[in-house]
């Protein structure tokens, strides 16, 4: 008796993993399964100076310096999404 209901609840999670991978999708699980233990490069802290970067404009090909805006006005880079 034990041994049919342990083997429900099993067959039951199994099947719930299986609709919320095929729900929310294979890379959005992995994803939330990862996060927090990405590798962590490099020591800033906060008032360090940006490093280096090159942004990316939305038409996938025009390219700018981080730099060529810093210091002419305040600068708020937004990563993330609206949608």
């Amino acid at each position: 008796m034990i041994g049919k209901i342990l083997g429900f609840v099993v067959a039951l999670l199994i099947l719930i993993a299986a609709c919320a991978i095929f729900y929310i999708g294979p890379r959005n699980v992995i994803g939330i399964l990862t996060y927090g233990r990405q590798a962590r490069d490099g020591n800033l802290q906060v008032g360090d100076q940006a490093p280096p970067v090159t942004l990316v404009a939305l038409d996938g090909a025009t390219r700018h310096p981080l730099e060529e805006w810093v210091g002419t006005q305040p600068l708020v880079l937004v990563f993330g999404s609206f949608t």
